[in-house]
């Protein structure tokens, strides 16, 4: 039923479909200081196009719809879960290959090798599951309408300064090196760091969706 209920969301934001075409070309000049910033900006980019199906929800009122069936409220959040994680998946898929390609026009060429994706792969999770823990309880809670300025604005714009601060410090005379050089030791101690950091974010992914499960359940229609 919860793969039921993410095709049913999939299908509903059909509208928006071709938007999503518009992610890489925005991730790609997100890569223009550094590629490797590139996999972090279109993995959220994928995760925020995920709350499509929020606005859907809300204009076709989806959700008394998807109460007539026989489906439950858990299976509800867990499909648009399931549906977030997918779209993360893509985004982290895509993300290394549209890295390559902002190589060419970056102002700070990559020389590393391909194993420093691990640990910017690990971060990027980790930065996914934050920001659906920001983000899908208040939407779940509040609905699209009410709950966007903190659900999905505010995220954006913490995305945004957060993204500003990296390219800040990583641009500062030295620190470059010292960005390899943790990048190295990540990769070095993969079981520690990646690992470490893998388990964090998937705990915190699984409390983002027990807290926007427990707070759709007292949601009224």
């Amino acid at each position: 039923m919860i793969k039921k209920m993410a095709v049913l969301d999939w299908r509903a934001m059909k509208c928006y479909h071709l938007r999503m075409f518009l992610i890489p070309v925005v991730a790609l000049t997100a890569g223009i200081f550094t590629p490797l910033f590139t996999v972090p900006v279109n993995v959220f980019l994928f995760l925020f196009f995920s709350i499509n199906t929020f606005a859907v929800e809300e204009k076709a009122d989806l959700n008394r719809q998807y109460l007539t069936l026989p489906v439950t409220r858990s299976s509800i959040v867990a499909g648009r879960y399931v549906l977030s994680i997918c779209l993360g998946v893509v985004g982290m898929l895509t993300g290394i290959p549209l890295a390559f390609a902002a190589d060419r026009f970056t102002l700070s060429h990559y020389y590393g090798p391909i194993s420093w994706f691990l640990p910017v792969a690990a971060v990027s999770y980790l930065l996914f599951s934050l920001f659906s823990l920001f983000m899908f309880p208040l939407l779940f809670r509040f609905g699209y309408s009410k709950g966007k300025f903190f659900g999905m604005y505010l995220p954006v714009f913490v995305f945004a300064f957060f993204y500003a601060a990296c390219v800040t410090v990583a641009f500062r005379p030295g620190n470059e090196r010292l960005f390899f050089n943790a990048l190295e030791y990540a990769f070095e101690n993969m079981l520690f760091v990646n690992g470490g950091i893998a388990a964090v974010s998937t705990f915190i992914l699984f409390l983002s969706f027990l807290l926007s499960k427990r707070l759709y359940m007292r949601r009224e229609f």
